[in-house]
């Protein structure tokens, strides 16, 4: 997560070894919590169970939509959850099954009710049907039950075996006999694509500098960056989130808390190129002004992005622009209103935004009295226009750019809670509660990242429709994405507003399901798939990573220690010095970062003194296995050699790190007095490409990345074992 480290590991018993020591009301409320997914107690980095408190659990539950005020509710509240409607629990409303690893599925039959009586019928994802009688299908009877005086009994299909065969997709299955009709989404996922083994550049795009930019990276400087990576040989480009932001006033610029993860950010839109310009004669004759000159000049030069500046004058260009295509009749026009009616998100987003731009929470909500609708009188119809033609325009810039798809983005775990995605999709989200993270070694205080998260039961029951959306919105233009805090996908820590974050506790998610959409919809746009996975990560969440061919981001600045100056990633990795979040190698090698630690409090003088000398203790074993002096620049440079030589199928190297940049992108915890995302690059793009030191460095690595790795004598083997081979050209 961009904010930092996850900050718990596996729970070891919570509900099931703490009842017995409750009373009666708190045991039901433990059990009520345990139905809804809400764990009692985390074991933290500390090594200690730590257990929320009835308070916190009971605001976690009511977030959730279940009415307990008091633990007394909560034997009433199970008593009436053991009684589902009749044939509600006949087949699961959504079943997994991953293509390669076959496995029959369930349904349950009254017991009065014989199989050779029942129809099954399949719809594909492709509008084929296959219908037959249930008995056909079945691989095996399971045993029988009795539930609430009904007898039971449960088979297993042999769908995906035999007879029928299922292909990646979404399909529908419907069980159909005597007094009984359900459908249930079945998710037939293979596994993430592999990538090849090779390398990309990391850069924020809000940092990209150009000769002849208007103050902040644009669209077109980052095809430009691509395409000189990849005359390197390099495969890609990394960046940070792409969605839009909160630019009016609060500004509110980080990409992990964004509007929409539903749409562009149109502040990297480049105007200058738009063939609107010259049928909008007030756009060119505003960008010839002097005072527009002067203007981009002085955002040119500037070392911070001005978020709120650039967007405005990006905005006073686009929007006569925009104009001008509303008011035409050509193709321009025909296109961009072929893009929004493939699009509703975007028709509504432009709404949302024309009506103000920000929600309250569900509830809360001022249009919320329409139905969830927003009155005609409530939106700018001019405003509805520019945005929609903004978004339609950074699509394209953005599809030029990536060109055969050489982008790694980011795609960020939450949203801002007054943004267009809980307005749009209200049920999706659960308000009262914001994702964060407990207690850890960096953070002592905890996190609150700020974000209403997903809400496990309802995302469930609909299928998805949110999830598939975000997903297909960020492979759209991508060749890899990184899911942000991917253990969020088996549970996340929610944090009731206004506690403290350590009186958070942990949610439940269904984790097989939610990865088998993110392996399905990566399956469908060939893309390959990181998940970030640092800090303390329960061993389940990596297997299941690795049986899904999702990759581990691998930070070699907490994989290094002094004994192991230089460990070897494993194979289905990404590769890396560091992240955005995390010091850079510069400021790593001076104990900048130790530094600042210890000014925030966040670690003690013993601590901070204890990590200086293991600090120094590894300098000294680096230097002396690289044996290279105490240069910093020549350590990088072994770093990232000993990176592109090594096992991973993929490293990215962080451009700004080249020449030893010490300012970090973001500094987690910590508020606008840090600078976060808004620091340009100390270089030009066109300064690295004239640059022979990086150009030198860059085709280094892309050389050792071509070789098949081999284990140097002496290395530490790969605890995962496994070996790459020299691999031919990749498929994100």
């Amino acid at each position: 997560m961009s904010g930092g480290m996850a900050g718990a590991g596996d729970d070891t018993g919570g509900v099931e070894d703490a009842v017995g020591e409750l009373r009666p009301e708190l045991v039901d409320l433990a059990a009520l919590a345990a139905r809804h997914g809400v764990r009692r107690s985390y074991t933290g980095v500390d090594g200690a169970e730590h257990y929320a408190s009835p308070e916190t659990v009971m605001a976690v539950l009511r977030a959730m939509g279940v009415p307990v005020e008091r633990p007394g509710d909560a034997r009433g509240l199970l008593a009436a959850e053991q009684a589902p409607p009749p044939g509600s629990g006949w087949l699961p409303p959504v079943q997994v099954h991953w293509t390669g690893r076959p496995r029959p599925l369930r349904i349950n039959l009254p017991g009065t009710v014989h199989p050779r009586d029942c129809w099954l019928t399949v719809t594909m994802d492709d509008g084929q049907v296959h219908r037959e009688r249930l008995l056909n299908a079945i691989a095996r009877p399971l045993s029988g039950a009795t539930v609430d005086g009904r007898r039971v009994d449960s088979y297993q299909l042999g769908l995906g075996t035999s007879p029928i065969e299922l292909p990646a997709g979404y399909h529908q299955l419907v069980v159909e006999g005597p007094g009984i009709e359900v459908t249930s989404l079945l998710i037939a996922a293979p596994r993430c694509p592999q990538p090849r083994r090779g390398w990309g550049a990391f850069l924020p795009l809000h940092a990209l500098r150009a000769a002849d930019d208007l103050g902040v990276g644009s669209y077109r400087h980052l095809g430009q960056l691509i395409e000189w990576v990849g005359e390197l040989g390099g495969d890609f480009v990394g960046t940070l989130p792409l969605y839009p932001t909160f630019l009016d006033e609060p500004v509110e610029p980080s990409p992990y808390l964004p509007v929409t993860r539903l749409g562009w950010n149109e502040l990297y839109v480049d105007p200058t190129t738009l063939p609107e310009l010259a049928s909008a004669p007030d756009a060119a004759a505003l960008l010839a002004s002097d005072a527009v000159v002067q203007r981009i000049r002085d955002a040119r030069n500037s070392v911070l992005v001005d978020h709120a500046g650039v967007m405005s004058l990006v905005r006073s260009l686009l929007e006569p622009m925009a104009e001008a295509v509303f008011a035409s009749e050509g193709d321009r026009r025909d296109q961009l209103e072929a893009f929004v009616a493939a699009h509703p998100e975007v028709a509504g987003y432009a709404r949302f935004r024309a009506a103000g731009g920000r929600a309250g929470p569900v509830g809360e909500d001022r249009w919320a009295n329409q139905g969830g609708r927003i009155p005609d009188e409530a939106v700018d119809r001019a405003t509805e226009r520019y945005h929609l033609y903004a978004q339609w325009i950074a699509d394209q810039q953005l599809r030029t750019a990536t060109g055969d798809r050489g982008l790694y983005l980011d795609l960020p775990i939450g949203v801002h809670p007054l943004g267009f995605d809980p307005w749009w999709e209200p049920e999706a989200f659960v308000h009262g509660v914001h994702g964060g993270a407990p207690p850890d070694a960096f953070h002592r205080s905890g996190q609150d990242w700020g974000f209403p998260p997903l809400h496990p039961e309802r995302l469930h029951q609909g299928g998805y429709r949110y999830l598939r959306a975000c997903l297909e919105h960020a492979m759209r233009h991508a060749g890899t994405i990184r899911v942000d805090h991917v253990m969020g996908l088996h549970r996340l820590f929610w944090v009731p507003e206004g506690a403290e974050v350590a009186d958070g506790a942990y949610v439940d998610y269904p984790h097989e399901e939610l990865r088998a959409i993110v392996a399905l919809e990566a399956h469908r746009a060939r893309v390959a798939v990181v998940g970030e996975d640092l800090g303390t990560v329960p061993k389940e969440v990596r297997a299941d990573m690795a049986a899904d061919g999702m990759l581990r981001l691998w930070v070699l600045q907490f994989e290094a220690t002094p004994e192991v100056p230089l460990p070897q990633p494993p194979v289905a990795a990404m590769a890396t010095w560091g992240t955005h979040d995390l010091p850079r190698f510069a400021a790593y090698w001076d104990d900048l970062d130790i530094d600042e630690r210890e000014g925030s409090g966040d670690a003690s003088r013993q601590e901070a003194s204890a990590e200086r000398s293991m600090r120094a203790r590894w300098r000294r074993a680096v230097v002396e296995t690289l044996g290279v002096g105490h240069d910093p620049a020549a350590v990088l440079r072994g770093c990232l050699d000993h990176l592109a030589a090594g096992p991973a199928r993929q490293v990215l190297v962080e451009l700004e790190d080249l020449w030893l940049e010490r300012r970090p992108q973001n500094r987690p915890g910590t508020g606008p007095e840090s600078l976060n995302w808004r620091r340009r690059a100390a270089r030009s793009l066109e300064q690295l490409r004239d640059d022979p030191a990086v150009r030198a460095l860059l085709s280094d690595v892309t050389s050792r990345r071509g070789d098949a790795f081999e284990a140097p004598a002496g290395s530490v083997p790969n605890p995962r074992g496994g070996r790459s081979t020299a691999a031919a050209r990749r498929e994100r």
